[in-house]
């Protein structure tokens, strides 16, 4: 007679014998199909994060770079010695995820002075207002809250934290190109913010 085996130790299997798998070997089978879930799941996560990623921090890189951006204005002997001449810039906007062509930027105050330009933001640093000029004082004063700045730019009165912010400006081919540059409000220094 053949010994029977004993209660307390389960059956084993052999492979092919027709005897049903042990527990250890189901464990291990969900335990592999489990890491197989997970990995999978780690893959299609990252497929989907990547373009997420990038469509979110895209705009932050794009902002990073210089701010200020050339902008041909017109022949130098359209512009006057003897007084400022405000001419609008316009250009490409780009915020954030949308892009806009011939956007008005900003104005610019363009003095000739010889075979060279002087160039002047319009906007006031105290709050951004547009400076007019006023031909017979011969100054630039801003309509919001009375500050005053000489033919330069330099402040004279008023609640401006600085002088008007000077533009980069060059001669190309009988042309005026100005870098136009937006510099924060209400501060001492000058801080580009676009």
């Amino acid at each position: 007679m053949a010994s029977e085996p004993s209660h307390g130790t389960p059956p084993t299997s052999s492979p092919g014998d027709g005897t049903p798998p042990t527990s250890s070997r189901l464990g291990s089978r969900r335990s592999f199909l489990g890491m197989l879930s997970v990995a999978g799941s780690a893959v299609i996560g990252l497929i989907v994060a990547v373009p997420g990623a990038s469509y979110v921090i895209d705009p932050l890189l794009r902002s990073a770079g210089k701010k200020g951006r050339w902008v041909r204005l017109g022949d130098l002997n359209s512009y006057s010695e003897d007084h400022p001449v405000v001419v609008p810039i316009e250009g490409e906007q780009v915020d954030a995820w949308t892009r806009s062509d011939k956007v008005r930027l900003g104005m610019v105050w363009i003095r000739k002075k010889g075979d060279k330009v002087v160039a002047l933001n319009a906007e006031c640093p105290h709050l951004g207002c547009k400076v007019g000029y006023v031909k017979d004082q011969k100054k630039f004063a801003c309509p919001c809250h009375d500050s005053s700045f000489t033919e330069e730019g330099e402040r004279v009165g008023g609640p401006a934290p600085r002088s008007m912010d000077p533009l980069e400006s060059r001669i190309v081919d009988g042309k005026v190109e100005v870098c136009f540059v937006r510099y924060r409000a209400q501060v001492k220094e000058r801080v580009e913010v676009g």
